[in-house]
């Protein structure tokens, strides 16, 4: 209907005779609020690269404990005397309430800090990668998204780079914004593209969805089913648990509780379903 009326207006715009008729047509159209039917929606297309096969026991923890120091001199507690095994190809979610030490785990369990207590062992051609709101944070902020890309993937082609960029939606001279120029969830993308490219078979991801959208979460949800290495995770997303977890380890009040199954076991079983509705 706009198509036709703007055609009359632009056919008779310049007659006299038609003058009105004109006027009436564009006021009608100019009331008419107009809905732009979007561009399809770009979406992250990706999945991991084949890791190399770590052993049969990924990581054997052994009465863990960590201790942060108060600023009185004291000690808290974040937990202790945490025994278990994490096997080859589980997908594990590490829930708690917030405080009780989740992504201090997870950074125990990727080296990036110290166990007070106890002992922490990777099994054999066992090969870590964390992500964390802290590894957006030491992107240098100076480096383009290209040249950060390159630095996980030296030896590639600039055809090779550019791909892999377009798969994060980093398209044209996206490439060439400084990361200090970009939002939350464009340096989680990056982040992700550089995890990407290395041959990680244990993924220990700290709230990996923060800043990403509904539909980049979906396909890093699917990339991270296909995935067979290792997944140790923490995640408010329940969509994302219950779509992806086979097991749970709970820390609670400073201990582990560990549910040999998937998210939905694990709220029957821990009477937290009513929490989760």
């Amino acid at each position: 209907m706009l198509a036709k009326e703007e055609e009359f207006i632009a056919r008779f715009a310049a007659r006299a005779s038609h003058a009105s008729q004109v006027q009436s047509r564009v006021k009608k159209i100019a009331k008419i609020e107009r809905i732009e039917i979007p561009a399809e929606q770009r979406s992250i297309k990706f999945e991991f690269a084949e890791p190399p096969r770590s052993g049969d026991d990924v990581v054997r923890i052994e009465a863990l404990g960590k201790t942060w120091p108060r600023p009185d001199g004291g000690e808290k507690s974040v937990f202790g005397g945490i025994t278990g095994t994490i096997r080859r190809q589980e997908k594990i979610a590490v829930v708690g309430v917030n405080g009780a030490g989740k992504s201090t785990f997870l950074k125990v369990l990727a080296g990036q800090a110290e166990p007070t207590a106890g002992s922490l062992t990777l099994g054999a051609n066992v090969f870590p990668g964390y992500f964390s709101q802290h590894a957006m944070d030491i992107l240098d902020p100076r480096k383009t998204v290209l040249d950060t890309v390159q630095d996980a993937m030296p030896q590639a082609h600039l055809g090779t780079l550019r791909n892999l960029c377009a798969a994060f939606l980093f398209q044209g001279d996206d490439i060439y914004k400084k990361i200090d120029c970009l939002s939350g969830g464009e340096k989680s993308r990056v982040v992700l593209a550089t995890m990407l490219v290395q041959p990680i078979n244990l993924l220990i991801l700290d709230e990996p969805t923060n800043h990403l959208d509904i539909q980049s979460r979906e396909t890093l949800l699917a990339a991270l089913q296909n995935f067979s290495g290792t997944v140790v995770l923490v995640s408010h997303d329940r969509h994302f648990l219950r779509c992806l977890v086979n097991r749970v380890f709970e820390i609670d009040h400073g201990q582990m509780r560990i549910y040999d199954g998937h998210y939905e076991y694990y709220l029957e079983k821990s009477g937290r379903e009513h929490q989760a509705a």
